[in-house]
């Protein structure tokens, strides 16, 4: 009797340790193959070595993240990140002034603790069209130019779980579109940077 006694003791004590050991585990952020798809606001700040002022403008941001898991903390993602703005800051709404970005990004989302926030950082190619202003005889002008680049994009995160599947994500980042030198009718622009900052919110299967 005392033998099964001290049997059913050491199995009820077992069965307690096993689930205290489950709910201290942390849990997975996201799992196997994710996705996350999201919009918002964006600014874009437009500055280059010949450039007399630095253009800003607000425009729509949107994006798309698809990818996998490194480990408890770190997830692996392809993003696709697009900045569009038709009626650029510095003209009128019926100029041909544009303000366009795409960049495709390996990224790295890092949890640092058991909760939804996230870091992210991430590098690629970048693509852009952007109208340069410049001064032509005090007449304010611009031309429109475009190319190819380095994509840049660092930012932070909160994953707002909404079910074991299912997430809604905030988002705050910065898109650095570096395109180097660009040509423009009849002159050069030298050290053409966009800089792009987002709000957004997004959804995530996870």
């Amino acid at each position: 009797m005392t033998r099964l006694a001290c049997l059913v003791a050491l199995a009820l004590l077992c069965g307690a340790a096993a689930a205290a050991y489950s709910q201290e585990a942390p849990k997975r952020h996201r799992r196997g193959l994710w996705g996350e798809l999201g919009s918002g606001p964006g600014y874009a700040r437009i500055a280059c070595t010949d450039c007399e002022d630095v253009v800003g403008a607000t425009g729509t941001t949107g994006y798309l993240r698809v990818g996998g898991v490194i480990s408890k903390k770190v997830v692996i993602g392809v993003e696709f990140f697009s900045f569009l703005d038709k009626a650029f800051g510095f003209a009128p709404e019926d100029s041909n002034a544009v303000a366009e970005t795409a960049t495709a990004a390996i990224v790295l989302l890092w949890y640092p603790g058991r909760h939804g926030l996230f870091f992210k950082g991430g590098v690629g190619a970048a693509f852009g069209q952007f109208a340069v202003p410049y001064d032509s005889g005090g007449v304010a002008v611009a031309d429109t130019s475009g190319g190819a680049g380095i994509g840049l994009t660092f930012g932070l995160g909160w994953d707002l779980p909404i079910s074991r599947k299912f997430a809604i994500t905030a988002n705050a980042a910065t898109f650095v579109t570096a395109l180097g030198d660009v040509a423009l009718p009849g002159r050069k622009v030298d050290d053409f940077i966009a800089t792009i900052y987002q709000a957004s919110i997004g959804f995530t299967i996870r």
